[in-house]
């Protein structure tokens, strides 16, 4: 089992969570997606999208997040990350739409803007524009361009912020009536959304949380588990983080936070 993958990429997080979960190894090839190398030719013919990550096992290719951990969970079933009722599985399978549909590109926007951007500005003009170029979906290379540009003050900026704090608004609602997000048991939604509430942290932006108590206190508990150490921590790049942060922390009053 290879994985490729990026120790401060959300998907990655959240793939590298089930891993550890079900106590699986694996090949570990780390990308560079600062400089590019998603992109390389190499990489692309295994995943076109230039994205991560991308698992390779048993010779066969397995990409998308959330399709690679439904894999891992038929391949080796136990522990179990799926609830035992089907209108549970249901609810799963309909948050993690949501967070692919909704969330994830709202977070790439708020990243690009916050904690990618002052390194990505340094780069020469030139090579800048060749790396947002190669982006093969057109609104991601537009919205990337944007915010790169403009950083928070990006019109993409706010409708992402809103759109990021609706998910963790319905999120919210279903753990004030239950422990988990999809029921009674840890399941591959709870993991699925867990980078997402760390890259608040990680772009101090971690202040919204005060609204969010049931939120706040399934993560202590999801941070409290062994596989949270071994699949975020221990991979978590320090410099980085600190830039992430300290970038935040230069934007943050120009930010609009909700009340």
């Amino acid at each position: 089992m290879k994985l490729y993958h990026n120790p401060m990429s959300t998907c990655s997080q959240k793939v590298r969570l089930v891993l550890a979960e079900k106590q699986l190894e694996f090949e570990s090839v780390i990308l560079d997606l600062q400089s590019g190398a998603q992109f390389e030719s190499g990489y692309l013919k295994l995943n076109p999208q230039g994205v991560v990550p991308t698992l390779v096992h048993q010779a066969q290719v397995i990409t998308e997040s959330t399709l690679i951990n439904e894999y891992l969970e038929d391949c080796y079933p136990e522990p179990s990350l799926l609830p035992k009722t089907a209108i549970e599985r249901y609810q799963l399978r309909a948050f993690c739409k949501q967070l692919d549909d909704h969330l994830h590109p709202a977070c790439g926007v708020i990243t690009y803007a916050i904690g990618a951007r002052p390194g990505l500005l340094k780069k020469p003009e030139a090579e800048l524009a060749a790396l947002i170029a190669q982006i093969p979906d057109e609104a991601r290379r537009r919205h990337r361009a944007m915010v790169i540009q403009d950083g928070v003050h990006a019109p993409i900026f706010k409708t992402a912020f809103a759109q990021y704090l609706q998910v963790l608004d319905f999120a919210e609602a279903q753990l004030a009536l239950r422990p988990f997000l999809a029921g009674t048991q840890l399941s591959l939604a709870d993991y699925a959304l867990t980078p997402y509430v760390l890259r608040l942290e990680h772009l101090a932006l971690d202040k919204v949380m005060t609204r969010y108590p049931a939120l706040a206190t399934w993560y202590q508990l999801i941070q409290q588990r062994d596989s949270y150490q071994i699949a975020i921590n221990d991979w978590l790049p320090k410099a980085a983080v600190a830039s992430f942060k300290a970038a935040g922390e230069a934007v943050a009053a120009e930010i609009t936070f909700p009340e």
